[in-house]
């Protein structure tokens, strides 16, 4: 339920960008693309965070949590800085199309702020405060679409759009610090280690696999949205509908990913731990079929609300059967992901990841070529059956990327 969250903010502005019409749902595309890559490299610090804590929970010692959540905390306000200063000079030098650059700069000064919220989120997940989070992602859903309103009503178009996310980001913070002192994980500067270099490391290793992982993905979306805006502005108003739908239902799905590295790494025993892996990603094959046909049978209706004009619905359409179908190998694949994140063996799931996203990358140019859409939608689901179908490796690698003494 907690991942919702977003994609609800997502189809938000989705929505009020196709009030204002084709050329700014058109341009939100292309700025919600970029922010998507975004927002996928800092999620390493949340799914990180929650193998470690869930790790040191087990293994007890509350200064080492404490500690842990330090580290994720100062991790995430200077990488959230980081890509805040790149998506800044990306807008300013690269994008041409104005409501585009006023979206991506508005949305790159919450960076540092979304950041430190995804660092808090790892900690509760880890913690096992689920349900802190998901409070936490729907009363910052619930704020963003308020803002989203009062702005497209008060005339700010795209630059409200963008600031909506910022906003709600920072009230979400300060709730968030509130719980993270009243569930015992934070308590401020003074559990900073002075010493500890090899945790730091080991915390910066975890975060470097899945980083990369977050930008072949990243990649990947961008290499979607840019073969779809170089198609036409009807072709990228018709991806963005159908691709922040099929994020909805994914993060909704990523919620069995989630549970699964929860409990994979909160195992006391190696046979739990199978038996764990085994019945999430059986799980994972009816969740998907049930996806499909859901997303298949709301197709008319969610189509129509979300277009700016016909022709953007008419294009939605066409590809959204190939969006719904990618559910029933797609959510294997989460799950496996899940499954891996829990183990701490990122490096075998960067491998997967790479396979997949290689695919789908070379579905967007056909697209590009052939200005289709449906290429690269076929290309997405073929990643993602390959994703599913590599060969799983079994052994843990925990210890050696998360510092935990086994």
């Amino acid at each position: 339920m907690a991942l919702l969250a977003e994609p609800l903010s997502g189809l938000a502005d989705t929505a009020a960008a196709g009030h204002l019409g084709v050329s700014e749902q058109s341009a939100l595309t292309l700025g919600s693309g970029v922010m998507t890559t975004t927002t996928w490299l800092l999620t390493p610090l949340m799914f990180a965070q929650t193998t470690e804590i869930a790790r040191l929970r087990v293994d007890g010692g509350r200064a080492r949590v404490h500690a842990a959540v330090s580290r994720s905390v100062a991790m995430a306000a200077v990488w959230g800085l980081v890509l805040a200063c790149g998506v800044t000079l990306f807008a300013s030098t690269t994008v041409a199309d104005g409501d585009a650059r006023t979206y991506l700069l508005v949305r790159a000064a919450g960076l540092p702020v979304s950041a430190v919220v995804l660092a808090g989120y790892g900690a509760l997940r880890g913690g096992g405060h689920v349900s802190d989070v998901t409070a936490l992602a729907f009363g910052g859903a619930a704020i963003h679409v308020g803002f989203v309103v009062a702005a497209t009503s008060s005339g700010l178009d795209i630059a409200g759009i963008g600031a909506a996310s910022g906003l709600s980001q920072m009230a979400v913070a300060l709730v968030g610090f509130w719980m993270l002192k009243r569930r015992d994980l934070w308590a401020g500067r003074k559990t900073l280690p002075r010493s500890g270099v090899d945790r730091w490391s080991a915390s910066v290793a975890a975060t470097g696999l899945l980083a990369a992982r977050s930008a072949m993905l990243g990649g990947a979306t961008l290499a979607l949205t840019a073969a779809a805006v170089h198609s036409s502005d009807v072709d990228a108003a018709a991806h963005l509908v159908v691709y922040q739908v099929w994020l909805l239902v994914v993060l909704a799905v990523e919620g069995w990913k989630s549970a699964a590295q929860i409990l994979v790494s909160s195992a006391k025993s190696e046979s739990e731990r199978a038996a764990v892996e085994r019945t999430v990603l059986l799980g994972s094959l009816w969740l998907g079929s049930g996806s499909a046909v859901l997303v298949l049978a709301v197709g008319p209706l969610v189509t129509r609300l979300l277009s700016a004009s016909a022709e953007v619905e008419a294009a939605a359409w066409s590809i959204w059967w190939l969006s719904a179908l990618s559910f029933v190998v797609g959510a294997v694949a989460f799950t496996r992901d899940g499954v891996e994140f829990g183990r701490a063996d990122f490096a075998a799931n960067l491998v997967r990841i790479g396979l997949g996203t290689s695919i789908t990358v070379a579905g967007a140019a056909v697209t590009w070529v052939l200005g289709d859409l449906m290429w690269m939608w076929i290309g997405m689901s073929l990643g993602l059956l390959v994703r599913a179908m590599v060969p799983y490796r079994t052994r843990s690698v925990a210890p050696k990327l998360t510092g935990a003494v086994r």
